[in-house]
């Protein structure tokens, strides 16, 4: 599995950061417990491999890789028992994910100009890849809508890198792992782990992603395109209105800001 590394930076903390109420303690917390559960810590390590492994695919497919020289991809962890299943996970991620992509290629671009945020700094786009996230996730969960995200995640990705700023997507792995914590891993534990991903979305060709995507459509294509099609439609309007709804934070933030200014 694709692990993304990174040197390690030492982040000044401020007093609020170490109250018993911040957010931060409260995550940390929150992954502490979680950790000594074997179920719960495998699922949100399978779901920072999963991933690292859909990043590693869309920078390779935009022709990418070579450029983002400070993204490390590994392969030398240890595989869990569960490994196997894991690669099949990932790779059925990255076909939907890539189905939705292709499908709505608009949602994919540009994203710092459409929620009119730049992207001047890696906790701005920590930001945004939480509150579009949230959003995503705001009616509840389902696989649609994890792929979703995994989708936003790697486009997220390679706007920064296309635009020389892969600095500040390094920790992306690390934020998935974070979120999942957070919002992701009750609901995958309740349906049984990962591997229920599987059942619900069929393998696009019996030799997955490589060979299938740019192929001609066939009829048996054509009949995933069919079934997939409301909860693409569902994406597209989820994405839509998470834009508009961190334009509209963003903006009351701003608002509030000067306020106080004055």
């Amino acid at each position: 599995m694709a692990t993304l590394q990174r040197p390690k930076a030492v982040k000044r903390l401020s007093w609020q950061d170490l109250s018993p109420d911040s957010p931060r303690i409260q995550l940390t917390r929150r992954i502490v417990q979680l950790q000594g559960n074997k179920t719960s810590a495998d699922i949100l390590e399978q779901a920072k491999q999963i991933c690292n492994d859909y990043i590693e695919a869309k920078l390779e497919r935009e022709g990418l890789k070579n450029r983002s020289w400070s993204f490390t991809f590994s392969n030398s962890a240890p595989r869990q028992e569960s490994g196997e299943m894991v690669s099949q996970v990932s790779i059925r991620v990255r076909e939907v994910g890539r189905l939705l992509e292709q499908s709505y290629p608009r949602l994919y671009r540009d994203i710092s100009g459409r929620i009119n945020v730049p992207f001047n700094s890696e906790n701005t786009v920590h930001d945004v890849f939480n509150n579009v996230s949230s959003e995503i996730l705001s009616d509840g969960l389902n696989w649609a809508r994890i792929v979703a995200l995994y989708a936003f995640a790697g486009a997220l990705v390679a706007e920064c890198c296309k635009e020389g700023r892969n600095s500040y997507v390094l920790e992306i792995g690390n934020w998935m792992y974070e979120f999942a914590a957070l919002y992701m891993v009750d609901w995958i534990k309740s349906k049984g782990g990962w591997e229920d991903l599987l059942r619900a979305f069929p393998s696009l060709t019996p030799t997955g992603l490589g060979t299938s995507i740019d192929v001609q459509a066939t009829q048996w294509y054509s009949w995933f395109v069919m079934a997939v099609r409301a909860w693409c439609e569902t994406a597209f309007e989820f994405l839509e209105y998470c834009f508009k709804a961190y334009m509209e934070r963003v903006r009351k933030m701003n608002t509030g800001s000067r306020k106080i200014s004055h």
